[in-house]
């Protein structure tokens, strides 16, 4: 080892050793305890006192001078803080007489302010938290029992099952599936619901063939019933005790209130259209041709459908009748218990029948023959008023599922 390793090492070890007594240095200094001298009191004038006692005040209950001081914590817990307030209220009470009654006149003598107020820190008294509304409990039916008679159906293991063949089975009913135990109910979507773990299905007291008999009443449950046994799980069935007695009421109702406004285009001196001209003039603006046979008028904005035309003679039509036959007369045809914001839908029907009139150069009359002026127009709108005030009056929102079911 030649002495330029050794001046290495040898300068390595004073380095380090420095170091060392440097770190022990400081560590002495910061345990050392820091005194700082306590703040002067402001300097005051002999004519000022202090606003505030400094003396504790009292315990509550005992107004004493030798009672035992109660000693208030500082905190970080703002709940559990006290609020200060004064023990005094800071004007008097005022002096009341009653004029009317004076044999019976109480008179309120004013509370006596005392010198000196001191405060206190009292316990906060939590307000009186506002009671929530009522939340909608998870055995309450997604529909309206007074309108339907329903079952529940679970599977006696516990599992989920396939809700399809249920729903396929009970005809023209409306279901609801729960994916979860407590999850909500959910309108049964057949494209994106495959197992649940319970179905709800609400079959309409009415429609628009009448109400329903005790004896398909009777089948129905059957149906489900012998189903449910098959796919091993338990059906519940409710409401079919007055059944039959609430279709009969909800029928007549149904029919007081389902008004259907009806106008009939006419081509003017007894001329025809072409249909091939007729099928372009109805396509050009808005119409389309269902499967069903009739042209639908759909609206811009949201693409719903709004009313229905058939041929003067309330024959759907069909590609072949369009391109080979004449027409002279169509019969146009709104539902507005189908539709949201009837009234306004009804507008619509007005102005589209006047644009079509121009288009197809022809008159707008009732299935009676006479034409159709704004005077008809106006009273047609107000009895379509009426029915659908009705209809929201009994909790059937017009254009909603449970009226379109009723509305069949």
């Amino acid at each position: 080892m030649n002495a330029l390793q050794i001046g290495l090492i040898a300068v390595g070890a004073l380095v380090v050793a420095v170091l060392f007594l440097w770190q022990w240095w400081q560590s002495r200094r910061s345990r050392q305890p820091v005194q700082v001298a306590p703040p002067a009191p402001p300097a005051m004038s002999p004519d000022q006192s202090p606003r505030v006692s400094l003396r504790p005040s009292p315990i509550a209950g005992d107004e004493s001078d030798n009672a035992a001081a109660a000693r208030v914590e500082p905190t970080m817990d703002v709940e559990a803080a006290g609020v200060w307030t004064p023990r005094v209220s800071p004007a008097p009470a005022p002096h009341v007489v009653s004029d009317e009654a004076a044999d019976f006149a109480v008179v309120l003598s004013p509370v006596s302010t005392p010198p000196a107020v001191e405060p206190e820190y009292r316990e906060a008294t939590p307000a009186a938290a506002p009671v929530p509304p009522r939340p909608k409990l998870l055995s309450e039916w997604p529909f309206d029992e007074r309108l339907h008679v329903h079952a529940s159906v679970v599977s006696l293991s516990g599992s989920p099952f396939d809700a399809a063949p249920f729903v396929s089975a009970a005809g023209r009913a409306l279901a609801w599936v729960r994916l979860f135990r407590q999850s909500p109910w959910e309108t049964f979507d057949p494209a994106n619901v495959g197992s649940v773990q319970q179905l709800a299905l609400a079959l309409p007291l009415a429609s628009r063939a009448g109400p329903i008999e005790p004896q398909d009443m009777d089948e129905w449950r059957f149906v489900l019933t012998e189903l449910a046994h098959a796919q091993g799980c338990e059906a519940h069935f409710h409401g079919f005790r007055d059944g039959p007695e609430r279709a009969a009421e909800l029928d007549s109702f149904l029919a007081a209130v389902d008004t259907i406004p009806v106008a009939y285009l006419v081509k003017k001196d007894g001329g025809h259209w072409l249909g091939t001209r007729l099928r372009g003039t109805l396509e050009a603006n808005g119409f389309r041709l269902q499967s069903d046979g009739r042209f639908a008028y759909h609206e811009v904005e949201s693409d719903a459908v709004i009313f229905h035309t058939v041929d003067g003679f309330e024959r759907p039509f069909t590609p072949e009748r369009l391109r080979t036959e004449n027409f002279t007369a169509l019969r146009c045809t709104l539902e507005p218990v189908r539709l949201k914001q009837p009234l306004a839908r009804f507008d619509m029907y007005r102005q589209s029948l006047r644009a079509l009139a121009k288009l197809l150069d022809a008159d707008i009359k009732t299935s009676e023959g006479d034409v159709l002026d704004d005077a008809q127009f106006a009273a047609t709108r107000d009895e379509v008023k009426t029915a659908m005030d009705a209809l929201v009056n009994a909790g059937i929102e017009p254009g909603s599922d449970t009226a379109r079911s009723l509305f069949y």
